[in-house]
């Protein structure tokens, strides 16, 4: 955690606070104490020394106000006043500090800001830009009707004869794709556009620092799930073209190959050293669940009629593929008995925390527990190697796309899997939309009873570790997410999923693209005296010009697969 500095922002006209910051002031009415604290989310942490405030003192401190801060302070060697507050950005604060003890409460000095008005605005701005342009293609539409019935009432019966006949209709490669799927992949990408560029600053943008959950942590479990619905699609094709099952694999080789290596490029700077080159990353996640979930596929998949009749035809997508469930269980089980039986030297057996701070310091090094263990003795300094954590303080090397949590992906991409089963196997959309909702609700009980509806449990909801609660309850969103863009796309079509489908359709092109581009003009730019209003104008314009590419990609047809 950050320890407060004094600072003439807070007394300064001239100097402004930062994004996520306050001022607090704190008066001393009585001998000297030591100030303490610590972030609220911190699981068991001891207060970190902040200063020390002189008799009869009037103190000011910049204070973060990206999590709820906790405080305290020590006076003749006892602990008084353990207090907790949220406090709001550019605000300012008091807090009295009495020689008797009586603890007071935080009180304002200023009104904070609020930090959420301009996702209010460019939520309005994005949804009048979209009315304007749906009204627009309507009327459009309706003028282009009307003009077309007219010209055809002033023909005559020989004018029709005699006119050329109508050139046939073009079909290009977009319009042979699934829209929802599209829909689907491109609001992950674009997600994942906003929020590697700085997510407007925005705490619920990031990822979470350990346990928990925010919208940043869904962006690559969703890739692998939709993933898993392609591989179906791929798969059951090739079969029915009677590509034998040996060239299949091959192939989902080669692919794999490819996001490996493209992965290997964006995970490292521009001249990385040999030494600490990471051979980690999301599209080396990526690459390897998706061969080891083709190459099954391939394997046992059985070239079955639809799944609409027979006895138990409820459940005949689940006992098609009871042999590529059952490997993939065991993959389960295999990430779950290493996690909770690999002896760590200097840990405790099934440890699942960031070290450092967390219990009070008692296994600062322990980061990651068998996972982290694992990386750091198979990569070494080839590995993620970011230590600093908001909450924790420093931590050792521990990798969020490491072997275990590429292990445990395997899990999101076999819920693909199923949710593409139910797609191409059932034919009435009423038995797709059931089948999707009870996985839905299986994977997200299941969760909630491993996390024990909550951020702790025995397998706390972590993406740094890829836990099995927070893989089922990602998945669980998954199929939440992608019924709905089904049912208001493909089966009622009163949406084009525009223009989420422009991204989906060159995914991976805009995924490396928006890496080599980061941090250039004209996608961004240097901000003087950064808020949280120009950083998420700058995020949004970066996000929307990936958009504009997508789609300038889509209407010339060009379609960049991997």
């Amino acid at each position: 955690m950050a320890l407060p500095i004094h600072s003439n922002a807070c007394i300064n006209p001239n100097k402004s606070l930062g994004i996520d910051e306050a001022c607090l002031n704190i008066i001393n009415e009585g001998s000297k104490v030591s100030l303490f604290g610590n972030i609220n989310s911190c699981y068991v942490c001891s207060g970190l020394p902040w200063g020390e405030l002189p008799e009869n003192s009037n103190n000011t401190f910049v204070i973060s106000t990206k999590y709820p801060l906790s405080l305290y302070y020590k006076r003749n060697g006892l602990e008084w006043c353990h207090t907790t507050y949220k406090f709001q950005e550019h605000g300012g604060y008091g807090w009295n500090l009495s020689e008797a003890h009586i603890c007071s409460y935080f009180y304002k000095l200023t009104e904070p800001d609020n930090p959420h008005l301009p996702i209010l605005a460019a939520f309005m701005v994005f949804t009048i830009a979209s009315v304007i342009n749906a009204t627009a293609n309507f009327v459009i539409k309706v003028v282009q009707g009307f003009l077309t019935r007219n010209s055809g009432d002033d023909q005559s019966p020989l004018q029709e004869s005699d006119s050329p006949p109508q050139p046939s209709m073009r079909i290009t490669r977009a319009d042979t794709r699934i829209r929802s799927i599209d829909a689907f992949r491109g609001i992950a990408v674009l997600l994942m556009i906003f929020v590697n560029n700085g997510g407007g600053g925005y705490v619920f943008f990031e990822h979470a620092p350990w346990d928990g959950l925010t919208v940043a942590d869904l962006v690559l479990p969703w890739f692998a799930w939709i993933m898993g619905v392609t591989i179906i699609l791929s798969v059951r094709s090739q079969l029915r073209l009677s590509i034998p099952r040996s060239r299949i694999i091959l192939k989902a080789f080669k692919r794999s190959l490819i996001f490996i290596f493209l992965g290997l490029i964006i995970s490292n700077p521009v001249k990385p050293s040999l030494v600490s080159l990471r051979i980690t990353g999301v599209l080396q996640l990526l690459g390897i669940t998706y061969f080891i979930c083709a190459t099954i596929e391939a394997l046992f998949m059985k070239l079955q009629r639809n799944y609409q009749y027979g006895r138990l035809a409820f459940l005949q997508d689940v006992f098609d593929s009871w042999v590529q469930w059952l490997i993939v269980l065991i993959l389960v089980a295999i990430h779950l008995l290493i996690t909770f039986l690999l002896p760590v030297p200097g840990c405790p057996t099934g440890y699942l925390g960031p070290g450092g701070y967390h219990l009070n310091g008692k296994y600062a090094n322990c980061t990651g527990g068998a996972a982290g263990y694992i990386d750091r003795m198979i990569f070494g300094n080839h590995t993620y190697l970011k230590k600093k954590n908001i909450i924790y303080g420093n931590l050792l090397p521990h990798d969020p796309e490491g072997l275990m949590n590429t292990l445990s992906a395997v899990l999101i991409v076999a819920m693909g899997l199923q949710a593409g089963r139910i797609l191409f196997g059932y034919l009435r959309c009423f038995s797709k939309f059931v089948r999707w909702f009870a996985w839905a609700a299986l994977t997200g009980i299941i969760a909630g009873y491993l996390c024990d509806w909550g951020f702790q449990g025995v397998l706390p909801v972590n993406k740094n570790m890829m836990t099995t609660s927070f893989t089922l309850i990602a998945s669980c969103f998954a199929f939440l997410l992608f019924s709905i863009l089904y049912y208001l796309i493909d089966y009622l079509r009163i949406w084009d999923g525009i223009p989420f489908i422009y991204a989906g359709a060159n995914s991976i092109f805009l995924y490396v693209g928006h890496y080599f581009t980061m941090d250039r003009f004209p996608w961004s730019w240097k901000l003087e005296n950064p808020s949280h209003t120009s950083l998420l104008a700058m995020n949004l314009w970066t996000t929307t010009l990936w958009g504009l590419i997508a789609y300038g990609l889509y209407k010339k047809d060009i379609i960049i697969s991997v």
